[in-house]
């Protein structure tokens, strides 16, 4: 007979039926009529492979390891909650003190028979302050949703427990909008931004940081059915905005991105963000009409008086033509200018600009706000004859 001794709480079990332990768990193992627990609550540090296998399905650890081109941005953008996140040695991120669970019977039969269950016992060997807890005793728990470990050494998905544990995040989602989404954007199939709503006049990136950027622990999207994680700088906030944002790489073979390879007109997406101390954040939105072909500049730079153009979608190629869609040049001073105002042709699948009608060299943007394709930006740099190098 062997005993379990955790904080106030003490059980005897053994392998076979006894006078004192006569309550079957299972063939091997016999425990002793007494009250269990509801549960053991603790703590313990998870790896990104860890925490998200129970939501994102498909992933293996490898897919967790950041770019070399990530990790020269974390270089100089580190992650702003350090608290909570840790990078590790082989170039992944691990989340601290995560809020996890087990089963008092779980816990027993792993006791019992270690041997058969060696994933849980090294799982369990990293939760700290393993404690009992009863259902009466839910509402004195300072946290906010938890991650079962069950027997064969993987974690659930989070759980509230119990409704009163709700009152430990702070309500936030009322405060927040989902705003400035793009298509084709860059380098990004897809990309958004969270800011707060303006009468709550959060307008630097101090602002920000203190009320809610610095206890962002995770960002993920869902898209029919499927959800995948983003890594930091996947979704990041840097001076001096005052908001949140992240994109999704096209053209990239990592899984992560291939969600948004391609889409459907109406196709529901949800953003989802879980910040410590704040209850967690749900956005969904429907995307818009996707184009035959990704739309692109021919160039990034050009030479002062070259045409610019912009390969694009015959169905929006129709909307300038009906200006339907709302068009802008944004100057390198954030001054906008009506697009339709500028000199420009429209062929079949192609908008044509003359950059001689552009004041001086700098950087500028395309603008176009489509109901039906939705918000597009272009970047793009006039040089004086000279500048480019060949």
């Amino acid at each position: 007979m062997k005993e379990i001794n955790l904080a106030t709480f003490s059980l005897k079990y053994d392998k076979q039926a006894t006078e004192r332990c006569s309550v079957k768990l299972d063939e091997h193992t016999y425990i002793e009529d007494k009250q269990l627990p509801s549960y053991l609550f603790g703590e313990s540090t998870l790896s990104f492979f860890d925490f998200y296998q129970a939501d994102c399905s498909g992933f293996v650890e490898s897919d967790y390891t950041l770019s070399e081109k990530f990790q020269q941005i974390i270089s100089r953008f580190p992650h702003t909650n350090q608290q909570k996140i840790l990078l590790t040695d082989d170039n992944s991120y691990s989340i601290k003190n995560v809020p996890v669970y087990i089963t008092v019977t779980d816990y027993i039969l792993a006791s019992n028979s270690p041997e058969a269950y060696p994933e849980f016992k090294e799982k369990l060997e990293t939760i700290h302050s393993l404690k009992p807890v009863n259902d009466d005793e839910q509402t004195f728990v300072s946290s906010y949703k938890r991650k079962r470990l069950f027997l064969d050494g993987t974690y659930g998905a989070r759980e509230l427990l119990e409704n009163s544990q709700e009152k430990n995040g702070k309500a936030i989602q009322s405060q927040l909008e989902y705003v400035n989404e793009m298509y084709y954007f860059s380098h990004y199939s897809y990309a958004a931004m969270v800011q707060f709503l303006p009468e709550y006049e959060i307008t630097t990136y101090d602002q920000f940081h203190e009320a809610y950027g610095k206890y962002i622990y995770s960002v993920t999207i869902t898209k029919n059915g499927k959800t995948v994680p983003l890594l930091w700088p996947d979704y990041l906030y840097h001076k001096p905005e005052n908001h949140l944002e992240f994109g999704l790489l096209a053209n990239s073979n990592q899984l992560r991105y291939q969600l948004f390879d391609k889409w459907e007109k109406e196709e529901e997406v949800s953003l989802d963000i879980l910040a410590e101390g704040f209850e967690d954040v749900h956005f969904r939105t429907r995307l818009k009409q996707p184009m035959r072909f990704s739309p692109h500049l021919s160039k990034s730079d050009y030479i002062l008086g070259e045409t610019i153009s912009l390969s694009i979608d015959n169905g929006l190629v129709k909307e300038l033509e009906q200006q339907t869609a709302r068009f802008e040049l944004v100057k390198s001073k954030k001054i906008s200018e009506n697009g339709y105002s500028l000199d420009f042709e429209l062929l079949e699948e192609e908008l044509l600009l003359s950059s001689a009608q552009f004041e001086k060299a700098g950087r500028y943007q395309l603008k176009i706000i489509s109901e039906t394709y939705g918000q597009l930006l272009f970047l793009f740099t006039l040089k004086q004859e000279g500048s480019i190098q060949k």
